[in-house]
Parts: structure tokens; sequence; C-alpha cells
């Protein structure tokens, strides 16, 4: 026998040979080792080994490494004749009499990592040969799961027994619950066969089940879901989403679920999904329901049947060409029958679908697009079957290639000739439109049909001329049609009728004009410590558009009747169309517009710091006059004004001012308002919005648990996104935030009639704070300042609870006033073990 004493801690042993290979030195006895590779061990106190027997034994903080297997303890046994080895830890003599467990009154117990997998114990035995284990009072962590057992016996690499086993997803040493089954069979990476399951809380056992069958990894596998049960005060009591889901393949899944009431109303539905990575990905979400209140003989009895349909596509064929499907189908009173309350407040459904190519090195873009508006409470429908576009945004067609590509790379811009600074932009616009409305006095849908071809023509120059940018530009525009309006006659009230007159028309519009523009700075040094200085950008400019009167006989896109009255009346014969008529009167118009931009910027201390450029104030005017309208020539003046002090508040408004006088019952006239003494202008709208958003100071993770809660967070969005979920799903609040406050306040004020004056104020309200490192208060509400009413307040209070959370959410105004509590496992894979308790007078829930 001989006796090694460590020098260092975690010294290599050269004991029994210097590569500390499994076998001694002796050569008998390697070849019968049976041992493939090399196995390497330390010890912080020292290594004892007796050639006669082939027992090593290890003392202090000891360490073995073989393959993939790595074991840590404060004592390690290896008799290497059986290629076996024992760990266990030592009794310490400060905790030698606690009663509560043998983990608190042992230190150094062994704790084995065999690849990604980790298994702790009282003792443990491994044998080199076999790759076969045992654990006695083990404990193994897997996918964000711990398992624990009296025994623990690995038979096979992929295969453990474990006795007295117990699951749980707590990290406590002594966990808030767990499940335990006598008898537990884990198939790594595969699933958990369990019989019977008792699930304790507190160490009380609460239910049990006969046997079960769980997934031991992540990602997706077939099974039941989880059903949830209730009571509903429209529909009665309730089982909800009970289904199964089908992990088909790793790029498809299927999930079929319904819902059961004892009113005899049910729903179907059904989510499949599919999804290649980089290349496409979408669902098919179908859902039926049959609803119905009341008894068989009660004479208010309802019995509705509903439907909705939701398709989602996306793909990239290439870099240039996308594909974006997003259609939703539902029958009139779908919203009514669901518990999420977004889609009961949303009773309009919007569709679209959308292709588009463009081509690289050009400016041309082709994009087809196919749009559906449903209105539910009336059923009416707006859809656009197609709308075809193809643009190209500009071209210079007077530059060659060499030059644009040299100017390009860092050229004078400047120095383009006038001709070549001509550019040409053209836009062509096919669609197809169809609506159904709602006649009341025919109590029947009207349909309608329009389709129609735009084309867009535009020239523009933009060459310098000193401090001035003078920009003409002429535009042309052409629509097709394949059917007008036409004057068919009188009713018997004598009222004119017009009717569509099928066959090809085309309307050719036109409109010139030129704008000069220009940019003046003003400079000041900031008396200001910290600030550099202040900038004043001012710019100006006028524009000067002529548009002729299309409404004359010479170009015939307005027809003419006389009334019963004997007074010649016009009418356009294209107003109706997709994209309109031509436009009525003649317009000269001079456009004056001027923007004043007030900047600052700060000082930086030292060259490793940024100067920061701040946007003090935005204000713009704009004004027109037309030289060639009969009336109100001078158009409304309009201002405009945008600041932010720092991050901390933001401003917007707006107002409109008119230079003439209203008269009652005739709104405004053709008389200046400073003409009659009522001063310059007058005031016909106005609005203003603030808005703020403060928080604390962020955080920072200190332990494991807190740097998980983000991936939690975002698990939980996950599943929120692609499970079933209510109005009550809240995503999980962020503890690193200490607390948070946002408001808006929106004004608005609108009298174009002096003796009418329309008001509205909203105030919005969003906040929370952390009343502990486990307590976070939420609230939010909008007021209205005008009706002094409240608008869907709503308050949440959740709880740590470690391995646990609390949630209570409490809507105390409004028709989904009601609250819900709610206790339930953290971990996404158990989120159905909960306890609910809710209120809602409306019974939506």
């Amino acid at each position: 026998m001989c006796r090694a004493q460590a020098q260092t801690a975690d010294t290599t042993s050269a004991l029994p040979t210097a590569d500390t290979t499994a076998a001694p030195a002796d050569s008998a006895l390697a070849p019968s080792s049976g041992i493939d590779s090399s196995v390497a061990y330390t010890a912080a106190d020292s290594i004892v080994f007796s050639y006669p027997t082939r027992v090593m034994k290890m003392f202090g903080k000891c360490d073995v490494t073989y393959k993939t297997m790595g074991l840590k303890s404060e004592r390690i046994d290896v008799q290497w004749t059986e290629n076996r080895l024992e760990a266990y830890g030592v009794i310490d003599s400060a905790k030698a009499g606690d009663p509560d467990s043998i983990k608190q009154r042992y230190t150094g117990m062994p704790v084995m990592v065999d690849g990604s997998e980790k298994y702790e114990g009282f003792r443990i035995a491994y044998n080199f040969k076999t790759q076969k284990g045992r654990i006695t009072l083990g404990e193994t962590a897997k996918e964000a799961g711990y398992y624990y057992g009296s025994h623990i016996k690995k038979v096979e690499p992929d295969l453990l027994f474990i006795s007295d086993g117990r699951f749980t997803t707590c990290s406590n040493g002594h966990p808030h619950y767990f499940f335990l089954s006598p008898e537990m069979r884990v198939t790594v990476k595969d699933k958990i066969v369990a019989r019977p399951i008792y699930l304790y809380i507190a160490d009380v056992p609460l239910f049990a089940l006969p046997f079960g069958v769980f997934p031991s990894q992540g990602g997706r596998r077939s099974g039941i879901i989880a059903p949830a049960y209730g009571d509903d005060g429209t529909y009665g009591r309730y089982i909800s989403h009970l289904g199964y889901y089908f992990a088909l393949s790793d790029y498809y899944d299927l999930a079929l679920s319904g819902d059961w009431y004892t009113s005899g109303t049910w729903r179907a539905r059904s989510r499949a999904r599919y999804n290649k990575r980089y290349d496409f990905t979408g669902e098919l979400n179908v859902e039926y329901s049959r609803s119905m209140t009341g008894e068989a003989v009660d004479y208010d009895r309802t019995d509705d049947e509903n439907y909705r349909a939701t398709i989602r596509h996306a793909q990239n064929f290439n870099p240039t060409t996308q594909l974006n499907v997003d259609f939703t189908f539902a029958s009139a009173n779908s919203y009514k029958v669901t518990n999420d309350i977004s889609r009961r407040l949303q009773q309009e459904i919007y569709s679209n679908a959308t292709f588009t190519k463009s081509w690289e090195g050009t400016n041309n873009m082709l994009s087809i697009n196919v749009q559906r508006r449903q209105d539910l409470t009336n059923g009416t429908v707006d859809a656009v079957l197609p709308v075809i576009t193809f643009s190209n945004s500009q071209i210079y067609p007077f530059r060659s290639e060499k030059r644009s590509r040299g100017m390009s790379l860092g050229g004078d811009a400047s120095k383009y000739s006038w001709l070549e600074m001509i550019g040409i932009s053209y836009n062509a616009t096919a669609e197809h439109l169809e609506k159904k409305t709602w006649d009341a006095d025919k109590l029947d849908f009207l349909r309608y049909s329009r389709s129609g071809v735009n084309h867009a023509l535009g020239f523009s120059i933009a060459p310098k001329a000193g401090y001035f940018t003078v920009q003409p530009t002429f535009s042309y525009q052409e629509r097709w049609y394949d059917k007008s309006t036409t004057f068919t006659g009188f009713d018997t009230a004598k009222r004119a009728t017009f009717g569509d007159a099928k066959g090809f028309g085309a309307v050719r519009t036109f409109y010139t004009g030129v704008s000069i523009s220009t940019k003046l700075y003003g400079m000041m040094r900031s008396p200001i410590p910290g600030l550099a200085g202040f900038r004043h950008t001012v710019t100006p400019a006028i524009s000067y558009v002529y548009t002729p009167d299309f409404s004359k006989p010479f170009w015939n896109y307005y027809g003419r009747y006389t009334d019963a009255n004997g007074v010649e009346k016009t009418y356009s014969r294209y107003e109706n169309e997709v994209f309109g008529g031509a436009s009525e009167g003649e317009s000269q118009s001079i456009n004056l517009s001027i923007g004043n931009l007030f900047e600052t910027k700060t000082v930086a201390k030292d060259t490793t710091e940024k100067e920061k450029k701040f946007q003090i104030l935005n204000v713009g005017a704009s004004l027109g006059y037309n030289f060639a309208a009969q009336a109100h020539r001078l158009s409304d003046l309009t201002l405009s004004y945008r600041t932010s002090i720092g991050e901390y508040l933001s401003l917007s408004g707006g107002s409109t001012y008119s230079f003439y006088m209203y008269q009652k019952n005739i709104r405004r006239v053709n008389r200046f308002l400073i003409s009659n003494n009522r001063g310059l202008a007058q005031l016909t709208n106005f609005y203003v919005t603030l808005s703020t958003s403060l928080r604390g100071e962020q955080k920072r993770a200190e332990t494991e648990e807190q740097k998980s809660d983000s991936v939690r967070v975002e698990e939980k969005r996950r599943s929120l996104q692609s499970g079933y979920h209510t109005v009550y799903d809240d995503d999980i609040p962020d503890f690193s935030i200490p607390w948070n406050l946002a408001a808006t306040f929106t004004f608005s004020q609108s009298q174009d009639n002096p003796d009418e004056v329309i008001r509205s104020a909203n105030l919005g309200l969003n906040g929370g704070f952390n009343l502990t490192e486990n307590w976070r208060f939420t609230a939010s509400t909008s007021y209205d300042v005008v009706s002094k009413r409240f608008a869907a307040p709503s308050i949440n209070i959740y709880r740590d609870l470690h391995c646990w959370e609390m949630n209570f959410s409490w809507q105390p105004l409004g028709p989904y006033a009601g609250y819900r509590f709610e206790i339930r496992v953290k971990a996404p894979q158990l989120q159905d073990i909960k306890l609910t308790k809710q209120s809602n007078a409306s019974g939506y829930y």
C-alpha cells in the first residue's frame, strides 16, 4: 500500500501512473480493466492506493473525470478491478445534530455531471465500463425542473429508474410543491412514466392520479391540452379548451380543442401552423360555435351559429420578392361569443394580402394588394380585389451612367447641367372595388362595383440659383374607367336621378407650378454653462400652382341638365369612380410656408464624450391665396408646433384660423373679419397633446434567478401569442424597474361656428411601482375631462411567490367590471396548475 499526500489543492495525483490512466502501472492489470479512455483524478488532501486490492481512496475535494462524466465529492473510493467508484460526503461536526435533512448534516455531498445532466445525492456509485450508476437520495435538474429520489439508478445511458421520485420546478432546497411517485422511469430527452402520482403543496397532498406520462425535454410534444373549468353567468358551467396537440414534424403542427357549456353551447376550434426558417411561416385558425341561452320553451331563447377563420402567411422568395397574407372571415355575431375583450371591442375586421417585387439596380417596384373590411354590426363589406401598383420613383434620362456613378461616389451634384437635373417619375395603379351596404328602405344589401386604372407622370427639376432652390414641376394624370355616371331623369318628387353608363372613358388632367425655397441660419453663444450655443434655422418657401377648370364643356368631364325650376345644373361624370373625376374650377394659387427650428448643443467635457444636440422648439406656418377662386381666395392660416424637454415631456399641437366672417345658417361668407372690425383672424380649430414617461433607474440582476426572469418573460409572451389566453393574462412584471409612470393629455376644440364650440379632453394614466422586491402594483385608466367620466380603469397586483405567482386584476367600472384572483405555478409547462376566483356581472368570463 502507498499513500500520496497532495501538496496543493486540486493537484493531479501521480499515482498510480504519471498519465493518470485508470489502470495502475502493473501491466498485468491493464488489459483486464476494460476501460477505453483515460481517467483523470485529483484530491485536495490525499490519495491512498492499495496494490493488492486495487482500491484507491481519495480525501478532500475529490474530482474524477471520465469521458463526458465528471464527479466531485468530499470522499471517493475507486475499485479498479471492478471499474467501479463510490462517492459520498462526510458529517459536518458543526451540524451533526441537525435533524432536518441529510443534506444539511453532511458536507461535500457528491455532484456528478454527465454531459448536460447534473445529479446530486448522498451517495453515488458509478461503473466506468457499463456506464451505469445508482444515486441514493439523489437530485437532478433537467429542463427547468428538478428530479429527486431516495434511489436513482442509471441502467442505460438514457434510462433512469427512480424510487420515491419527486419532480418540481422549485429551486428551493425544501421545495414548496412537488409531484411524488413511488415508481418513476425517466427516458432522457423522451418521456417520464410514473405511477401513481401525488401533488404536494407545502408538504400537504392535494390530489392523486393513477399514472402519468410527461415529456422530459423542451420543445413541441404531442399530448392532451389541459382544460380549464368554470362558471359563466350566461351559458352556465363549462369546460374550456379541452383538446389534443399534434407535433406532426419540425415544420408544422396541429391543435384541436373545444369548449362545452351546460346550456348546450359549444365551440370547436382548430389551429394549424407551419414554419420553415428563412423561407415562410403561417397558420390557419378555424372556429365554429353554437351558442344557446334560455330553455327550449322560453320565448326569448336564442340559438346562434357562428364561425371565424383566420389565414396568415409570410414568405420571402428572395431578397426582392415578398408575400404577406393576413385574412379573417367571420359571421356577424362572432365577436359576441368570445372571452377575449379585445375581440369583443373590435367589431370590424381588416384583412390584407400584399405581394411586392422590386428590381435591384433600379427604382422599379411592383405591388399587388388585396384588402377587405367587414363591419360585424351591420354587415357592410368593402373589398379591393385587387389593387396593382407599378412605380418608378425617379429617373434622370439625360444623365450618363458614368457621370451618375461618379456623383454618387462623392462628386459635386451642383456640377450637373440643367438638362441633367430633369427627373421623371411614373406610377400606374389598377384597382377593382366591391362594396356591400345595407339599405334600410329596401331591407336588403346594395352591391356596388367599380374598376379603374390611374397613370401618373411627373416632371421636376431642382437647379440651384445662389442660395435658393428653384423647382419647376409638371404633373400629368390619366384615369381609365369602364363606366360613367349619366343623368336619367326625375323621380316622382322631381329629384334628379342618375345611373351608370357602360363604356370606356378617360379623364386626363394636369397641373404645373414652381417653388422656391432656401434656409437661413442664426447662431448665438450660450450664457448657460454646459451649452455650446443656440441655432435658429428658418426655412421659407413659396410656390405657385396652376390647374385649369376641367368642368368646362371643352373637356367633356361634366354633364349638364336643367332641373324642375329651369336652372342649369352640372354633375361630374366620373365622381363616383375609383380614382374620382376631374376638379371643378380654375386654380391659380400661391402658397407660403415658413419653418422655424430652435436647437442647442452641449459641450463635450473631454475627447471621450460626444456632443449632444437637442431640439428646443419646432414651429411652422402655412397660408395660401387662389387668384382664380370666385370666393374665399385666402385660405386658412395653419400653425403647428412641437417641442420636448429632454426625455421627460413632449408637447405637440396645432391651430387653424379663418380670415372670413361666419354668418348663421350660411357658414363662412366672402367678407373679411378685419373689414367688419372683428379682428384679423378667428380660431376655428385647436389641438394640443402633452405626454410624459418617467421610470426609476433599472436595477441589475444579481442572482441567477433574476437573470432568468427575462427569459421567462419572453417564454410567457410567446405562450400567450400561440396559446389560449384572456384579458387577464398580462405580461410578467419587470422587477428590475422600481417604478414607472406614463401620462398623456389631449385636448381639441372645434369652433367653425363661433356659437357652437365642440371640446374634447382626455387624460390617460398608466403606472406601477414595486412595494418590495416581490410585490408589484400597476394601474391604468382614462378620464374624460369634458363628460367627467372614467373609462376602463384597471388595477393589477402581482406577487412573486418564488416558484408560484399571484395575480389580482380588478376592473371597477364598465360593462366588463369584475375581478380575477389567481395563484399559479410559474413554470410554463405547468401553467394549468392554478387556483382561480373570478367575478363578472356580465358573465363574459
